[in-house]
């Protein structure tokens, strides 16, 4: 663990300065920070606009969230008012998540990692000056609003929102680049590449945490099968459906993203329950079986949910 500190009295004026509003803002905020709605947003993107960008912004987000968990576990260091035992009534946030998020560490926040990646790569993008507007304000918006909250310093945002534009600077410039490289490997190794370098990420998370398996780690394990999931689902879907985004209209493609989102939903709650008698998330074999349901839950998203709606005329083919 690295020895870090940051300004406590920082978060402390924020907890001073409080108001009903600005709570309420902030804590709504959050949410558009998170895995969830990424994912609500990038499939949107695939079903209906341009796949390529889709499955790009899912690869680098996934990227960075998994990094994320890595050098927090690496860094070690714990939240606000976490030392101090005031947590509970320096945080505002909920009894349940502040226990929660207690158990978590703080080093760089993920929220600001994750929305300045995600963001700034939408910014790239798209060129209208209102929706990037939006978009910096949006990280703006969520990188502050957790030392609003208490769960991070100040220090922790603006080292998140630093790694995550420059991964995404790195995404926007050699994307082209990685990808071809990438498929110059056969599928095969492509899955395998990514599997194993799930495995060891994990064990490597798992030793730093002494052997201890926690949510951390079960996170971790989460968004490397998210990330397997697109790595298997991709290559399928151009091969055997190759549909076109862009097809039909607006009813059409409404229907397809509805359905994307509820298959997907489906799958991850049939196998929650499915490997519920088998183990928990909090050991090594509850950790495999979460990498398995969210590897699924994604190749249901982006193959088999265009699988299934081209075949009831939602969507056309690529000529």
């Amino acid at each position: 663990m690295i020895a870090l500190h940051f300004n406590l009295q920082l978060v402390q004026f924020f907890a001073d300065h409080r108001n009903p509003f600005l709570t309420r803002l902030f804590t709504v905020a959050g949410f558009f920070g998170t895995a969830d709605f990424y994912f609500l947003v990038t499939i949107l993107l695939y079903v209906v606009w341009d796949k390529r960008q889709a499955i790009r912004l899912s690869v680098l987000i996934l990227l960075t969230m998994t990094l994320n968990e890595v050098l927090k576990m690496l860094i070690g260091n714990p939240r606000p008012f976490v030392r101090e035992g005031t947590y509970l009534k320096k945080w505002a946030v909920s009894p349940a998540d502040a226990r929660s998020l207690a158990a978590e560490y703080s080093t760089p926040s993920g929220h600001a990692m994750g929305s300045s990646a995600f963001y700034s790569y939408l910014f790239a993008v798209f060129k209208n000056p209102l929706v990037r507007a939006i978009l910096v304000l949006a990280i703006v918006i969520i990188g502050v609003s957790r030392p609003y909250l208490g769960v991070h310093y100040v220090e922790d945002v603006l080292i998140g929102w630093a790694i995550g534009l420059t991964l995404t600077l790195c995404a926007v410039r050699y994307a082209g680049r990685i990808s071809s490289l990438w498929a110059r490997c056969a599928y095969g190794w492509q899955i395998a590449i990514a599997a194993a370098a799930s495995l060891l990420l994990c064990l490597v998370t798992v030793a730093l945490h002494g052997g201890r398996i926690d949510g951390e780690v079960r996170d971790l394990a989460i968004f490397c099968g998210l990330l397997t999931g697109v790595l298997i689902a991709r290559p399928l879907e151009r091969r055997l459906v190759n549909f076109d985004p862009r097809s039909l209209g607006p009813g059409a493609k409404v229907l397809r993203y509805v359905l994307t989102v509820t298959m997907t939903v489906v799958v991850l709650f049939a196998l929650k329950d499915a490997f519920r008698f088998l183990a928990d998330g909090e050991n090594a074999l509850g950790c495999a079986l979460d990498y398995i349901r969210y590897a699924a839950s994604n190749v249901v998203a982006m193959f088999l949910g265009p699988l299934v709606f081209c075949r009831l005329k939602l969507a056309k083919r690529v000529s």
